[in-house]
């Protein structure tokens, strides 16, 4: 009897070098990965939370993500923007790998990013 062997397929990670360009991180240039590297490193120095719509008045002011369009649920993994709109935060993750802007405001996100670490 011969015993068959599945080799567990691990997926390549797919990267946006620039809104409009998908490739997969083996397609990527050594520059591109510097700039990719330097951006999730940015995103993950954005403040994150959980939604909490008994906070500071919340429900009456946000609901949705405007990215995936669903109501926050309590509980639900935030990030906050430097301009103050929050969103889930699998979605603004995902948006700020494609365009450093905010989807609502279209405020740069680096821009004020930068800006708050040269005032510390």
């Amino acid at each position: 009897m011969a015993t068959l062997c599945f080799q567990e397929q691990v997926p390549v990670p797919v990267y946006h070098p620039t809104p409009s360009q998908t490739r997969l991180a083996t397609q990527l240039t050594e520059e591109e990965q510097i700039r990719i590297a330097q951006r999730i490193g940015l995103i993950q120095h954005l403040p994150k939370g959980v939604y909490d719509p008994g906070r500071d008045g919340s429900e009456k002011k946000i609901r949705e993500c405007v990215i995936c369009m669903m109501d926050f649920v309590y509980g639900d993994p935030i990030r906050f923007l430097p301009c103050m709109h929050i969103y889930h935060l699998d979605c603004i993750d995902d948006w700020l790998m494609r365009s450093f802007t905010c989807p609502s405001c279209m405020e740069p996100v680096d821009a004020a990013l930068l800006s708050s670490y040269e005032t510390n």
